[in-house]
């Protein structure tokens, strides 16, 4: 072998600067290798944000290295998780849910957009509600919230840190190469956009607001989400709903078994009843089935307490309190928003204890409501859904 030991081998990087006495080194060199050995610890750390065309989805549940605009040089961490989402005949991981953490204190007033990308795709990818692609998440001075057009989100924090899990998550996991995080200044959120509603706002599906919850009531297809708001389909514009004639299920005889009446149980209610029978153009089936025209998955036949307050609202009657009756009070369609309804009866997708062929219905003329409606009867469908 052609020269020293010394001349080719060393214990630490550092150290070949050192012997610059014995071998001269360009200047430019001893600083390219200072930034190589510096950059070599940060990533035995923190993987680092994947480059599109890398060959390689990132890791779930590692750690990716990121700075933001208010971040300046302190380094964010991102950490992605994915889960097992069944599906009819086949099943495959989701991007769920990620974590960011070690965000400094001045960050607070930012917002924070997150995106996920393919391998070649410069596109960023969907990622919730079948289509949505941008996570935002408003830093409120340490709390952190949903922003703009982040319905079909929740978020958590503590300090420094925020979770986001995705209601329907979308992407499956093994088509992330990148994850990116800007920060920016907050936009306050439209009610269409996942900010504050009032009766008669837009809501993010689409419909129109039409009760207001005076404390968040459960909701979901587990309840075991938060919801204020509830919000009918829209009967003008695009993917207009029409209330008309339907059956309430495939099964007239045979009793669910498992409906509630309170406000929140809507969901549930109408996936217990399409478990039953999914026959097609049902009122809950129907009510499943609609997308509106933000293509959202979570609309459903109202339960007996959320139909109620539609009818208030549809006949412009003022809120005194959940428990309070719809009347004949009122004009049809007089409610702020209200629009489409007909002078008849309407489904619920509540059972009542008096017999297995029976369900809750309630007439939009004078808001009796009705327990004995037998489900091979047809009357009026309006779906909604709760947020």
């Amino acid at each position: 072998m052609n020269g020293s030991e010394s001349d080719f081998y060393h214990d630490d990087p550092l150290d070949l600067i050192e012997a610059s006495a014995k071998k001269k080194m360009p200047s430019f060199l001893a600083l390219l290798l200072l930034v190589l050995v510096g950059t070599f610890f940060i990533q035995t750390t923190l993987a680092q944000n994947v480059s599109l065309n890398s060959g390689n989805p990132i890791e779930f549940g590692q750690g990716i290295s990121a700075t933001t605009a208010c971040s300046g040089s302190t380094q964010l961490t991102i950490t992605p998780s994915a889960a097992f989402t069944n599906a009819a005949n086949a099943g495959s991981f989701k991007f769920e849910s990620f974590t960011v953490s070690g965000i400094p204190v001045q960050c607070h007033g930012s917002d924070f957009t997150i995106n996920a990308f393919g391998n070649t795709d410069a596109a960023p990818l969907a990622l919730f509600n079948s289509t949505a692609t941008n996570v935002v998440v408003y830093n409120n001075a340490g709390t952190f919230e949903s922003g703009v057009g982040s319905s079909g989100i929740s978020v958590s924090g503590s300090a420094g840190r925020f979770t986001v899990v995705f209601s329907a998550p979308v992407a499956q996991s093994s088509s992330i190469f990148k994850i990116t995080i800007q920060s920016g200044p907050h936009t306050i959120p439209s009610c269409s956009q996942g900010g504050s509603c009032i009766v008669g706002s837009v809501g993010p599906g689409g419909g129109r607001v039409f009760y207001v919850a005076s404390t968040p009531f459960t909701c979901g297809a587990n309840l075991t989400s938060s919801c204020s708001y509830l919000e009918a389909a829209p009967t003008t514009g695009a993917s207009a709903w029409s209330d008309g004639n339907f059956y309430w299920s495939g099964s007239t005889s045979t009793r669910v078994g498992t409906t509630g009446t309170a406000i929140g149980t809507g969901l549930a209610n109408t996936n217990a009843i399409v478990s039953q029978s999914n026959t097609a153009g049902r009122a809950a089936t129907g009510s499943q089935a609609y997308r509106g025209p933000n293509n959202l998955t979570d609309w459903f036949l109202p339960s007996k307490d959320e139909l109620n307050q539609m009818c208030k609202w549809a006949r412009g009657l003022p809120w005194t309190s959940d428990s309070t009756l719809c009347s004949s009070g009122g004009l049809l369609n007089s409610g702020i928003g209200a629009q489409g309804f007909g002078a008849a009866a309407y489904w619920s997708s509540s059972e009542p204890s008096v017999a297995s062929n029976a369900a809750w219905s309630q007439g939009f003329t004078n808001g009796t409501q009705y327990d004995s409606t037998t489900k091979s009867s047809t009357y009026w469908v309006r779906p909604i859904r709760a947020f």
